[in-house]
């Protein structure tokens, strides 16, 4: 797991090329985090594409990204309450 400055997401990576990008938000009503989940591939030129679609077998590692996302903002949150 990457932690980054506030313009930056926080990157999950998972097996597959599949990971999750936490984007931290924050104003006069409070902070929330919005996720993307995608998988990055390699194109029929070896460029590296990313997609938001998925195979049955690539479902685990979604479920273990956004498992991950879930338990790293529930940290940040009893964090700042702790602060």
């Amino acid at each position: 797991m990457k932690n980054s400055n506030d313009n930056k997401p926080t990157v999950i990576k998972a097996g597959r090329g599949i990971r999750a990008k936490l984007w931290r938000n924050k104003n006069q009503n409070g902070e929330w985090y919005n996720i993307t989940i995608s998988r990055l591939y390699k194109d029929s030129d070896d460029q590296f594409q990313e997609s938001e679609s998925f195979s049955r077998d690539e479902l685990l590692q979604v479920a273990f990204v956004a498992q991950k996302a879930f338990d790293h903002i529930v940290n940040q949150n009893d964090e700042s309450k702790e602060s």
